[in-house]
């Protein structure tokens, strides 16, 4: 593979790794560098971030240091050949150069792979609802410190008086109730505002990504899943403001006048109910369906229209029950819409099993403090391993080798320590010949690696 990216045609629609590599460089070259121009300038930003990028995706910092090492000893390594990087910053200088860039500079690149995604029908299986992408809605904290703070961090003061200073965001996914992939879209921080006295908040910064981010999703359905923090009015209006349909959480705790009517309206025969028979791939599940259309969302005025449902699942051979929850939706309940609308509401829970859960327990170290420095460092860090986290997500889907040597390694971690103990010691081209010589050990190495 030609180390020369800058000569490469972008290619929106090429999923590869070589072709997401690429895109990231295009993207990469439209930041402005923060720094003043220096005839002492070691690195260019194109190198810090690339070199972020690799250590992220390879899950391990240590990455950057051995291919120093490997290019000690043989003139060449695999931070050249797979990520393009001509020169390997360290660690520190990496968080030093790019703690003045803005995350959202990075934004671009998950909007060209969702885009490529569609266009090429990959999305496709994940639609319900006539046509409808669900996208899931969760806040996560990413960096926590009782010293180490800066403009951007939200404070949390004990009842002994101790100030912890920490970051959170908002990581919206898309989900699937049929899939276990999740793909993430660009986050949004939840960080003080500018002229707000008050902290921030995940429904605020909901709101934000709804109107920054409405656009991208021209021409497709989207319906927005969150918990009970989102069902409120202003939240769920802003949704229909921007073309969004919403199923969210509705707890009685927090709706009371919801559920003064709909107690009224049942002891008036007018909640309707459906059951339904599945099988979960072990045993057989009862899905008991409560719903009503057009209930008041709250008792002031104007109070918005919404459309309640509640689900609860039973095991069939001794009526345990597995699971209860209730949601309010713009999308009109039918027997048959309300249950994909609970279908799709339970699938809200991906983003803390196979989103969340992946990212801070399964190699990318989500809580990890990798760096705080002064700006925006913790919220670039976070954007570049949600950009690895996505790039991975995508090679499970695309690349058949990918896909061969994850089936036979087993485990994630497992194929990533596979990875950084091979280019630890070998030189490969390319991705595709890495690959390659995971899958068949008599594919050649270059002759460097025998000295």
């Amino acid at each position: 593979m030609s180390t020369d990216f800058a000569e490469r045609k972008m290619e929106v629609n090429d999923l590869s790794f070589d072709g997401i590599v690429h895109c990231l460089n295009e993207v990469i070259g439209k930041i402005d560098d923060p720094r003043s121009v220096s005839n002492a300038t070691k690195y260019s930003l194109r190198e810090a971030i690339l070199g972020a990028f690799a250590a992220f995706f390879m899950q391990n910092e240590s990455f950057l240091e051995y291919q120093r090492q490997l290019n000690s000893r043989c003139g060449r390594d695999n931070a050249q050949s797979l990520f393009g990087l001509e020169k390997i910053p360290t660690v520190e200088q990496i968080r030093n150069i790019v703690d003045g860039v803005a995350a959202s500079s990075l934004f671009p690149l998950f909007g060209l792979i969702y885009q490529a995604l569609r266009s090429m029908g990959f999305l496709k299986a994940y639609e319900i609802l006539r046509g409808n992408l669900l996208v899931a809605m969760d806040g996560t904290n990413y960096y926590s410190s009782e010293k180490v703070n800066c403009p951007c961090c939200s404070t949390k003061t004990s009842k002994q008086g101790k100030v912890t200073y920490f970051h959170q965001a908002l990581l919206p996914v898309i989900v699937s109730p049929d899939h276990e992939s999740v793909f993430s879209l660009p986050p949004e921080f939840i960080t003080p505002q500018d002229g707000s006295e008050k902290q921030d908040c995940e429904q605020n910064a909901a709101k934000r990504w709804i109107s920054n981010h409405a656009s991208l999703f021209a021409g497709q359905k989207i319906t927005l899943l969150g918990d009970d923090l989102y069902s409120r009015q202003p939240t769920c209006q802003h949704c229909l403001d921007h073309d969004f349909n919403f199923i969210f959480v509705c707890l009685p705790t927090s709706h009371p006048t919801l559920y003064e009517w709909l107690n009224y309206l049942e002891a008036n025969g007018e909640v309707k109910t459906t059951q339904h028979r599945r099988w979960n791939g072990k045993y057989f599940e009862i899905w008991h369906c409560r719903y009503l259309n057009q209930i008041p969302l709250r008792d002031q005025q104007p109070a918005l229209l919404v459309n309640w449902c509640e689900l609860k699942i039973h095991r069939e051979s001794d009526a345990q029950l597995l699971y209860h929850n209730s949601w309010i939706t713009n999308h009109f309940l039918t027997p048959h819409i309300v249950l994909d609308v609970c279908r799709a509401g339970r699938t809200r829970w991906r983003t803390e099993n196979e989103n969340h859960n992946i990212l801070k327990n399964r190699g990318y170290h989500l809580e990890h403090n990798f760096g705080h420095g002064k700006q925006h460092l913790a919220s670039v860090l976070l954007t570049l391993n949600l950009l690895a986290f996505l790039l991975h997500t995508v090679l499970g889907l695309v690349d058949e080798r990918y896909q061969r040597i994850r089936v036979q390694r087993g485990t994630r971690k497992g194929f990533f320590q596979d990875i950084l103990s091979l280019t630890k010691y070998l030189f490969f081209e390319s991705w595709h010949h890495l690959l390659d010589f995971m899958l068949d050990d008599s594919v050649s190495l270059a002759v460097s690696n025998s000295s």
